[in-house]
């Protein structure tokens, strides 16, 4: 039972992690508009978010507490809310993935693709520091990381959260009160070696109730396209919980045991997976997009960081989806 526990207060100019502004350079940059009672709130929910991960969630990795906390959260956030009664959610709570054909529609994921691969900030959480500016391709860094708030403001983006599927599975999984609590866009380039994810690992420094929602920007038809890999019904698995990579011979009796795979996917299509089961990247053999959400009960660390945008900021044929799935979006849409 590993422990890494990071309790602490943290202050206006803490980032959760590299690449993603705190709330003071979000306001020298006209990002947010800086109030006492705007800063009052923000340092409130973010040091709740904070320690809600760094000293609750991620005190311990053993999977029976995280089970046990898991539970908890759900009786007192949503007592009335059975999860799992579908039988695509059952399966999925069952083998740690669910997959869903032509979910979206394939020009809405280009006009995404589109907005990520366009000249811009990218920079690299597992590099504090690296910044790009200008188009990928002029960059060989292995991953590039869209910047969060640009994200977060893009109208693609928007319609992927708003799909009325994506959004009913998620609740079907968590209960109702499933929300969209941060979000990543990245491209992963070819290097000829593993880099950071993409190398075996658990996700350590989630909420207690999430899923993790992904969204391929290109098609994934072999491994050349550097599919995700994962090895099913391993989130409760108690062996291989500590929080470190892994090596592929430290897990392949397991991986035989199991039945370790890849997920290739088309062009519109989505897969929910549990990431506390184990799972990696690989390396794909030429540049290639993906989308990923964070869907959760309770905020990730980084929620706070997200400026909430206004209904009125909204394209216009979202808004009624949106005021529909409030809920779904407290954290995004004020």
């Amino acid at each position: 039972m590993t422990r890494f526990g990071k309790a602490m207060l943290v202050g206006l100019d803490h980032t959760p992690e590299a690449g993603i502004k705190p709330y003071s350079a979000q306001v020298l940059e006209g990002i947010r508009r800086d109030t006492p009672l705007g800063r009052l709130r923000h340092m409130a929910f973010y040091n709740y978010a904070y320690n809600y991960i760094f000293w609750l969630r991620a005190k311990s990795n053993d999977p029976a507490r995280l089970r046990k906390l898991g539970r908890i959260e759900r009786i007192l956030r949503a007592p009335l809310a059975r999860i799992g009664r579908t039988p695509r959610a059952a399966e999925f709570h069952d083998i740690d993935l669910h997959f869903a054909e032509k979910m979206l529609e394939p020009a809405l994921v280009d006009r995404m693709a589109a907005s990520m691969f366009a000249p811009q900030t990218f920079t690299d959480p597992y590099l504090p520091g690296f910044e790009h500016r200008g188009a990928p391709e002029a960059t060989d860094h292995p991953f590039l990381y869209m910047d969060a708030q640009r994200l977060f403001e893009d109208p693609a983006f928007l319609e992927i959260c708003s799909n009325p599927d994506l959004i009913a599975f998620c609740r079907e999984s968590l209960g109702p009160r499933a929300a969209l609590s941060w979000a990543w866009a990245w491209i992963s380039q070819p290097t000829g070696f593993a880099y950071q994810n993409q190398n075996w690992h658990r996700d350590c420094a989630e909420p207690l109730n999430f899923i993790r929602v992904f969204v391929p920007l290109s098609p994934i038809a072999t491994r050349e396209d550097g599919p995700l890999e994962m090895i099913p019904k391993t989130s409760g698995l108690r062996d291989f919980c500590e929080v470190r990579r892994f090596r592929d011979e430290d897990l392949e009796p397991l991986k035989q045991a199991m039945g370790a795979g890849v997920v290739l996917a088309d062009k519109g299509d989505v897969y929910f997976v549990n990431t506390f089961a184990l799972h990696r990247g690989t390396p794909p053999a030429h540049r290639r997009g993906m989308l990923s959400l964070l869907v959760s009960i309770g905020p990730s660390h980084r929620t706070p960081s997200i400026r909430k945008l206004k209904l009125r900021e909204v394209p216009e044929h979202l808004r009624p989806l949106i005021r529909k799935n409030r809920s779904f979006f407290r954290h995004l849409v004020g």
